[in-house]
């Protein structure tokens, strides 16, 4: 298992889940009251994978999917299986095959209480979200933004080049250190340039 920790956040890579083919990443935030998983992986059992790291399933608040993209949201199937919470946009909804998941919406209760905020940043696909935290100038952008610069591809079904441009330029409006991309690397300072350097790529380039 390929295992990373910064600050509150442990960190999946990809990589761990390489026996299902395409994967992302998953970051698992510890608080005061459990953890919350973003992003479950395309292994649809992920929950033995969070068992392994010492993380008890009764202690798992609940999880957040950036998109319905098989590659992260998979592993929702064995937390929904143990009744734990799954929210992702209902835009999404027509991506997965499993239930039951709940809107978005319902959950921001959950993260503002871990200083997070939902960005609705769509492009990549019609639901996809971004999680923000301002006092941390922290975002998990699944597959909005990489930390190389590059942007989410537009040209599978649901995909639209204009949104992701308007959503790249609302990122990039934001101060944004840390990068949790949903694959790749993550970054720890200069989120914001990423950002603005993925923008222009955008606009040269779709």
């Amino acid at each position: 298992m390929i295992l990373s920790e910064f600050r509150n956040f442990f960190i999946i890579h990809e990589e761990t889940f390489e026996e299902v083919g395409l994967s992302s990443n998953v970051y698992i935030l510890k608080s005061n009251n459990g953890y919350i998983i973003f992003d479950t992986s395309g292994h649809k059992e992920l929950l033995k994978f969070l068992i392994d790291i010492g993380i008890n399933k009764d202690k798992i608040i609940c999880a957040f999917l950036t998109h319905g993209h098989f590659d992260h949201s998979n592993g929702a199937i064995s937390l929904i299986k143990n009744n734990i919470k799954c929210y992702m946009s209902y835009e999404d909804l027509y991506l997965i095959d499993f239930s039951p998941v709940l809107d978005i919406n319902d959950g921001e209760k959950i993260l503002e209480k871990v200083n997070l905020e939902v960005l609705k940043t769509p492009g990549h696909t019609p639901g996809s979200t971004c999680f923000y935290s301002e006092s941390e100038a922290l975002l998990i952008s699944g597959d909005t933004v990489f930390s190389d610069g590059c942007f989410g591809r537009t040209d599978l079904p649901g995909g639209n080049s204009v949104a992701i441009k308007n959503s790249l330029r609302i990122l990039s409006s934001l101060n944004i250190e840390v990068l949790f991309p949903g694959h790749g690397n993550y970054v720890t300072k200069g989120g914001s340039k990423i950002i603005n350097y993925a923008l222009n790529n955008a606009e040269h380039l779709i």
